[in-house]
């Protein structure tokens, strides 16, 4: 009886312990089914990313082509502007060392018209030397006024022409022109205040206001006035210069010439 309940105790012992080892088999089968399920959620998770990822390289890689060759052709097209412009400024180079050229060869055709100008003022002061005082002195300050400014650049040669072609005309002038002034003497002969007496380009007296002094211009620098010790003539000369200045009667004068004056005579 003994060993017939301690059978029993052994076989319920051995049916608890099967109970309990199917129970953890099927609690083990459970948890390994839901890892198992886990780890599939991951890798379908895994694989959408991953699908994912390469649409989205696949759509920047479009887009990367896209802009690289957006960039060639942008360089491409900037290269030929660059080209074209490149010939543009050497074509502008061209003309600019043309226009230079053209520049300077004008400026040395004015610098040589210049220097014959300046030439041309000293051959007419040379000429001008020749007048009586009266006619030469603004004549030979305009020229050498015209020479130093054509020296210093200063006047352009179209204006250095006019103001010679004035000078010249103005010279021309005079010598149909009849001058009388009265200013301080020219000579240390005969001080004080004098009438200066100019006829034309081939004549010109001083005579003092008491009619009885005077002197005649000999008509170059080297000679320049000769005095002439006769009153009666420089009664002539000073009643001449009256007339012109209307304080006389209008009647013939006669006025010496530099020959005869040198001698004492008159005419």
């Amino acid at each position: 009886m003994k060993r017939f309940i301690g059978a029993i105790g052994l076989l319920s012992i051995a049916v608890s312990l099967a109970f309990a080892q199917q129970s953890d088999m099927e609690n083990e089968i459970k948890r390994a089914r839901k890892e198992l399920m886990q780890l599939q959620t991951e890798r379908e998770k895994n694989r959408l990313d991953m699908a994912k990822d390469q649409a989205n390289l696949k759509e920047y890689t479009k887009r990367t082509a896209e802009r690289l060759a957006a960039v060639k052709n942008e360089t491409a097209t900037i290269n030929r502007q660059i080209t074209v412009q490149q010939r543009r400024n050497d074509s502008l180079a061209a003309l600019n060392n043309s226009a230079n050229a053209q520049a300077g060869q004008f400026e040395r055709s004015q610098d040589a018209m210049r220097e014959k100008l300046a030439g041309s003022c000293d051959r007419i002061i040379a000429n001008l030397k020749g007048l009586p005082p009266m006619v030469r002195q603004n004549l030979i300050a305009s020229a050498a006024l015209l020479k130093n400014e054509l020296r210093n650049k200063s006047i352009d040669n179209v204006e250095a022409l006019n103001r010679m072609q004035q000078i010249m005309t103005r010279a021309e002038e005079v010598t149909g022109s009849i001058q009388v002034s009265q200013e301080s003497s020219p000579i240390t002969e005969i001080r004080g205040t004098v009438y200066r007496l100019r006829i034309g380009a081939f004549f010109e007296a001083v005579v003092n206001l008491k009619g009885d002094e005077c002197a005649v211009w000999y008509g170059s620098d080297s000679t320049g006035w000769k005095t002439i010790k006769d009153p009666a003539i420089a009664a002539e000369l000073f009643k001449a210069a009256t007339i012109r200045e209307g304080k006389s009667i209008p009647a013939f004068v006669n006025l010496p010439l530099v020959a005869e004056a040198e001698k004492g005579g008159k005419q």
